[in-house]
C-alpha cells in the first residue's frame, strides 16, 4: 500500500498511525498525485480530494495507469453539516458554508472521459475526536482561518454546548452520506 499525502504533518501523523496499528506494508509518501513515480497497485483510492476530480484536472484520465484492476473515488453528497460549518460560516465569516467535494462534479468529469461508473450510497459515523476543548478551538480556528480572541471565545462556547463528552475526550460527532465512484481498468490512462 502507498498512501500519498502533500501536507507535511499529515503525513507524519499518517506514518506514526500506521507505525501503532502494525501497518508495515504502508509506504506514506509525502507528495502529491503527480509530484512523485507511483507504482502500479491493484487499486487506486482517492477519499474527498476535491482539487484531484475537478474539471479537467489530469487524476481522473492518469489514475487508470496506475491502477491495475480498478479506482475508487469517496465523495459527499448533499446532506449533513460538517464540523457545524453550515452554521459556523455565517455567524464566524459573513458567509454561507460552500461545500466543495460533491459527488456530481467527479460523475461529470468521467462521462465527459467516457468512463461509466457504479455508484454505491454509503451512510457512516465520521466523529472526529479531540484531547481537549483547547484543541477542538484549535482545530476550528486553524481550518476555518480565524485568528483572535473574539472568535475563539466564540467558538469556545458553541463547542462546549455541541461536542459529546466520551472516555475523556470531546467528540464532534458527524454522520456523513457518501458516494463510493468506482469503475475497472486495465492498467492504461484515459484519453
Amino acid at each position: 500500500m502507498t498512501a500519498l499525502e502533500p501536507a507535511p504533518a499529515m503525513a507524519a501523523a499518517l506514518a506514526r498511525a500506521a507505525g501503532r496499528e502494525g501497518l508495515a506494508r504502508l509506504t506514506v509518501m509525502e507528495a502529491a498525485w503527480g509530484a512523485a513515480p507511483v507504482a502500479p497497485h491493484d487499486l487506486v483510492v482517492c477519499a474527498h480530494v476535491s482539487p484531484l476530480v475537478k474539471r479537467g484536472a489530469s487524476f481522473l484520465r492518469e489514475a487508470g495507469a496506475v491502477a491495475r484492476r480498478g479506482v475508487a473515488l469517496v465523495r459527499d453528497v448533499p446532506g449533513g453539516d460538517k464540523f457545524f460549518f453550515g452554521e459556523l460560516y455565517p455567524r464566524l465569516l459573513g458567509r454561507p458554508y460552500e461545500h466543495g467535494c460533491d459527488a456530481d462534479e467527479a460523475l461529470d468529469e468521467l462521462a465527459r472521459l467516457g468512463v461509466r461508473p457504479t455508484v454505491t450510497a454509503i451512510e457512516y459515523d465520521s466523529d472526529q475526536p479531540f484531547d481537549s476543548l483547547d484543541e477542538a478551538c484549535d482545530f476550528w480556528m486553524e481550518y476555518m482561518r480565524l485568528q483572535g480572541e473574539a472568535p475563539r471565545a466564540f467558538l469556545r462556547g458553541f463547542l462546549a454546548a455541541r461536542l459529546r463528552r466520551a472516555d475523556g475526550e470531546w467528540i464532534a460527532p458527524f454522520r456523513k452520506r457518501a458516494a463510493v465512484i468506482h469503475w475497472r481498468t486495465n492498467g492504461r490512462s484515459l484519453p
